[in-house]
């Protein structure tokens, strides 16, 4: 079964138990041109960016705090992974990431308007450019998600695996002290040396390379959001 939802190029059907809306449905009609997936960490943080949007939103008194309340519960149904099955679309898209940020916006905004009582496509209690997406634009909205899920995979998975790898190497550096080795250059023997000392050798580039990524960390915190239409 299908619903009719429209958007500025007229009616379209969607699957009536899809989340998603219009726009979404023309994505996937006419970017029909690969199976790569927009990443599940950028999806988790650009609704991030909504959830936070709404709360400001309504903070301001710019939008209605009840439908601010569904948002940021629909917000947390997806980011506890309920709704993963309605990001379908493709990585291959049109400039800026509109298509997937318009994904989001449709997929809060119809089960936010369910939250309400409501129903999903037309006549839902909550739109999904006007709430959902007040105060943004796919221009500032996709380049700070990037950033967000930058900087929560780096805190999440890349540091605490870079540690887990230091402490390993570290201590096989102290286990092997003892162990003569012989050194090798250019096809030849050369200097002997401990395999100890050539396990804390990658020990001090695992050690460089957390400093390099503690020195651009800061650079990747700083946001877009607020930039609107010119990013």
């Amino acid at each position: 079964m299908t619903r009719t939802e429209r958007d500025t190029f007229g009616p379209i059907e969607v699957p009536a138990e899809r989340l998603w809306g219009a726009q979404t449905q023309r994505s996937l009609r006419f970017f029909a041109v690969s199976t790569e997936k927009m990443p599940p960490e950028l999806i988790d943080a650009l609704v991030r960016v909504k959830r936070a949007a709404a709360e400001v939103n309504r903070e301001l008194g710019l939008l209605d705090a009840r439908k601010a309340e569904a948002i940021v519960a629909a917000a947390d149904e997806v980011l506890r992974g309920e709704h993963a099955q309605e990001f379908p679309l493709s990585v291959w898209q049109t400039g800026s990431g509109t298509q997937t940020n318009m994904n989001v916006n449709e997929v809060l905004a119809n089960r936010a308007s369910e939250i309400l009582g409501g129903p999903r496509g037309t006549g839902r209690l909550v739109h999904p450019n006007d709430d959902v997406n007040r105060g943004q634009s796919s221009n500032d909205v996709f380049p700070t998600a990037m950033h967000v899920a930058a900087a929560l995979a780096v805190d999440r998975r890349l540091l605490p695996a870079l540690r887990g790898l230091r402490e390993t190497l570290d201590a096989k550096a102290k286990a092997f002290a003892d162990i003569v080795k012989i050194g090798r250059t250019h096809l030849q023997d050369a200097t002997p040396l401990t395999l100890g000392q050539q396990f804390s050798g990658y020990v001090a580039q695992l050690d460089a390379a957390g400093n390099a990524i503690a020195a651009a960390r800061p650079a990747v915190l700083e946001l877009a959001i607020g930039g609107t239409a010119v990013g």
